[in-house]
């Protein structure tokens, strides 16, 4: 048994048992009596997720909201309120118009004793 293991209750070890063995429409049928299970997340997400939330908030100052343009000049709101096809659609347009490609970059020979500035340790 892993240390982690050890601190979770024998009850709740063998219900996971049990659990692993469901298949998949069994599963669906469970989630269904419990609903909460859709809606638990491991504390790691949910401390990421607010940790994320903090960065953008900081960054953008504000999240953006509903009515904030995002694309084509149309709102977060009306955008999302499109049907897939139509928002498909519109970056398909987007993506065509946009250079793409190598961009015709110059290529240059390196050094055989050439180094990539990454932290590497210099080799004796």
């Amino acid at each position: 048994m892993t240390m982690s293991t050890m601190a979770i209750p024998n009850h709740v070890q063998r219900l996971a048992g049990v659990v692993r063995r469901l298949k998949p429409d069994e599963m669906r049928q469970l989630v269904e009596l419990v609903p909460e299970l859709k809606q638990a997340k491991p504390e790691r997400v949910a401390r990421e997720e607010r940790a994320a939330i903090a960065y953008l908030r900081q960054a953008a100052g504000a999240l953006p909201s509903l009515q904030d343009e995002f694309i084509n000049g149309m709102s977060y709101e009306v955008y999302f309120a499109l049907p897939a096809a139509q928002q498909d659609a519109i970056w398909d347009r987007i993506f065509a118009e946009a250079p793409t490609g190598t961009h015709d970059l110059k290529e240059h020979n390196a050094r055989p004793n050439a180094r990539v500035a990454a932290r590497q340790k210099r080799r004796a």
